[in-house]
């Protein structure tokens, strides 16, 4: 009987081991989902310093950007105008027009990296310059 209790247990603890073995790995634990970035935004005011053929202007804009939409206001040497544009990304351009007897369409292309931007401006006839600005 003795014998029978010890082979009976060699037997379960066989089936045991041998169930064990064949049992599929545990998966690792799920990773959590990344969380998404905000996109970036043009919203605030900014002070930029322009580089043209005439010299170097520093307007302010001050922008409100919903979704790829950007509405606002430029104040500079040429007075006060609405600017309207899109942002994609970092990437944006909006226009304004500027003067008072004679209109210019002034047309800024650049990019967005934190609370900076830069980029180019054509402004028709007056030719191209450069842009950088910063978040105030």
């Amino acid at each position: 009987m003795k014998t029978l209790t010890v082979v009976a247990a060699l037997v379960t603890t066989l089936a045991a081991t041998v169930a064990f073995a064949q049992s599929p790995p545990t998966p690792p634990p799920a990773t959590p989902p990344a969380k998404e970035k905000p996109a970036p935004s043009l919203t605030g005011t900014w002070g930029l310093e322009v580089t043209h053929s005439a010299g170097t202007s520093t307007p302010t804009l001050t922008i409100t950007q919903t979704g790829e939409k950007l509405n606002g206001t430029y104040v500079g040497t040429y007075g006060e105008s609405v600017l309207t544009g899109s942002s994609k990304g970092s990437d944006f351009t909006f226009s304004l027009e500027i003067g008072t007897e004679q209109k210019v369409t002034v047309v800024y292309t650049g990019t967005l990296a934190g609370d900076t931007v830069k980029g180019t401006v054509t402004m028709g006839e007056m030719g191209e310059g450069t842009f950088t600005g910063k978040r105030k």
